[in-house]
């Protein structure tokens, strides 16, 4: 490979370098959390609402280590999912990453607004 062209692996991690300083600009890609896409506030679910779509997004990051990783996606969807569940799940092979993507998605499904894009431009 050329020197001047970067390895998929360091692309990934760079896109993935984020502090949690709350105070750094939201200098994404728009359709991120760390983009435009990110500036949204969190409106109109309680906090239990949250707790649920986190639990989910676990559902939707580390599901896939289930042999019932279908019925359990369809609880997760239908509301049938039981917070014990989890246990069922092995983290060490869940991405961390798509958990956070996961867990934003939930809360915008939850808001009511997704998928919250930005509009193209032409």
């Amino acid at each position: 490979m050329c020197d001047f062209i970067p390895e998929l692996s360091d692309i990934i991690l760079e896109l993935n370098n984020q502090t949690t300083d709350s105070d750094r600009p939201f200098t994404g890609q728009l359709h991120t959390d760390q983009g435009e896409r990110g500036k949204t506030e969190v409106k109109g679910i309680r906090f239990r609402d949250l707790a649920d779509c986190v639990v989910k997004a676990f559902i939707d990051s580390a599901g896939f280590t289930l042999e019932n990783c279908d019925e359990m996606h369809q609880r997760a969807n239908d509301g049938t999912l039981n917070y014990n569940d989890l246990y069922e799940l092995d983290l060490s092979r869940m991405d961390p990453i798509a958990l956070i993507q996961n867990i934003t998605i939930r809360v915008e499904k939850a808001m009511g607004i997704f998928p919250n894009l930005p509009k193209a431009k032409p």
